[in-house]
C-alpha cells in the first residue's frame, strides 16, 4: 500500500516566516531566497537574516574609503572623519573640496589662492605674504605685520632678546 502525502505550499498560503524575502516551496517544507545584504539563516534555512558587513574586512565586505562602518538593516553606511563627507552614490567617504565654497565660510578669509588637499586645503599667497600651512586649514600671513610683531615683542621684553641671543636666534 502506497500512501501519498499532500504537500502544503507554505509560500502560497502565507505560513512561511515573515523574514523570508522570497519564499521557495520544497517538498514538505520551504526555503528562502534572500535579497542583497541578507543571508539565509544557517539553522532554520527558512528566514533571511541581516549580514553585518561591518564585522567583515575593510575593502572586502565594506568600502575601503569608509572611515567608520555602521551596520544598517540590509546594508551599511559610513561615518566620515572631519574634512570628508559621505558620497551620495555609494557608502564611502570622499574629500570635501573647501576651495569650491565661500571665502571666510568654507576656507580661511586670509587665504589668497585656495588649493584643495586631502584632507583640508593649502593656501598660495600673494607677494608680501607667507604661507602658513602648518594646520589642515591654510592661511596667508602678512610678512611685514609678522616681522613688526616679533620686533615689538623683543623691544617690550628685553629678557626675550637676551634669551634669543643666548640661543643665537637673532
Amino acid at each position: 500500500m502506497h500512501i501519498e502525502f499532500l504537500d502544503i505550499n507554505e509560500c502560497e498560503d502565507n505560513t512561511h516566516h515573515e523574514d523570508c524575502n522570497s519564499c521557495v516551496n520544497t517538498k514538505g517544507s520551504y526555503t528562502c531566497r534572500c535579497r542583497y545584504g541578507y543571508e539565509l539563516d544557517p539553522i532554520t534555512k527558512q528566514r533571511c537574516i541581516d549580514i553585518d558587513e561591518c564585522k567583515g574586512t575593510k575593502g572586502t565586505h565594506y568600502h575601503r574609503d569608509c572611515h567608520k562602518c555602521i551596520n544598517t538593516i540590509g546594508s551599511y553606511t559610513c561615518k566620515c572623519d572631519e574634512y570628508y563627507e559621505l558620497d551620495t552614490n555609494e557608502p564611502k567617504c570622499i574629500d570635501v573640496n573647501e576651495c569650491n565654497g565661500e571665502r571666510g565660510v568654507d576656507f580661511n578669509e586670509d587665504c589668497h589662492h585656495c588649493q584643495n588637499t586631502s584632507p583640508g586645503y593649502r593656501c598660495r599667497c600673494n607677494a608680501g605674504y607667507d604661507e602658513d600651512n602648518t594646520h589642515t586649514e591654510g592661511n596667508c600671513i602678512d610678512i611685514y605685520t609678522y616681522t613688526e610683531l616679533v620686533y615689538k615683542m623683543m623691544v617690550l621684553s628685553p629678557s626675550l632678546v637676551k634669551m634669543s641671543q643666548a640661543y643665537d636666534i637673532i
